[in-house]
């Protein structure tokens, strides 16, 4: 039976370790970005259809909130 040690310093060990920090980051960033994009839709789409509303046309509004209710699920 043959023993490692635990605190095995291989390097390449050591790259996959960065390697996956790397992949977990862009994955972060990604999400992150996604996000800050999705709400700055949602205020967009809130602002036409609280201009839709002053307007009082109903054709863009239910078009609007149609369009808002899909990015929210879609997030």
């Amino acid at each position: 039976m043959e023993y490692r040690s635990i605190k095995s310093n291989d390097s390449n060990h050591l790259g996959q370790g960065l390697q996956g920090k790397e992949l977990l980051n862009d994955i972060y960033l990604d999400l992150f970005l996604n996000h800050v994009h999705a709400d700055q839709y949602e205020e967009y789409y809130m602002q036409k259809i609280d201009d839709a509303l002053d307007a009082r046309d109903e054709e863009l509004f239910m078009q609007l909130t149609t369009e808002l209710n899909a990015l929210r699920a879609s997030v």
